[in-house]
């Protein structure tokens, strides 16, 4: 008779061990750290090439020179950055405001475009901030941010 009393226990105990198992599978076990609060943050679309508009509005990307209005041009541009929020550059600068000289011998410069506007199928940058050792006053404060020309969108 022994052996029919073990026998009904252990069936009473693995019947036990399985209701037990199967009800705290149904809490889901202990909290996580982490929750779902909300949306998440979507990574910024890529729109495209970025470029830089001259002043006719033709798309340059990388460019060696830039004119920065009807007074001033970039030249000798050296690309450090490009495609980010940013693109920063170091060249050179003239301008019939300091001619003869800088014509000849162009002011040292670092420039850095911003402004990032997205259009359709591209970006351009919308600004550019000039700085020139050379330069001080207004043309120093002019060329501290220059809005640069953007295409029509259709």
């Amino acid at each position: 008779m022994r052996p029919a009393t073990v026998t009904a226990k252990a069936a009473g105990a693995v019947l036990l061990t399985g209701l037990l198992t199967a009800a705290l599978a149904g809490c889901g076990g202990p909290r996580p750290l982490l929750r779902d609060e909300g949306p998440a943050v979507a990574p910024s679309a890529r729109t495209g090439p970025v470029y830089v508009a001259d002043t006719l509005g033709r798309p340059l990307q990388r460019p060696g020179a830039l004119p920065l209005g009807d007074s001033a041009r970039l030249t000798g541009l050296r690309w450090e950055s490009w495609g980010g929020p940013t693109a920063v550059a170091s060249g050179g600068l003239s301008g019939n405001w300091c001619a003869p000289q800088c014509v000849r011998e162009p002011y040292r410069v670092k420039v850095t475009l911003s402004g990032l506007q997205r259009l359709p199928g591209v970006a351009y940058y919308s600004s550019a901030g000039v700085v020139a050792p050379e330069l001080h006053g207004e043309k120093a404060a002019e060329l501290g941010r220059v809005s640069l020309h953007l295409p029509d969108v259709e």
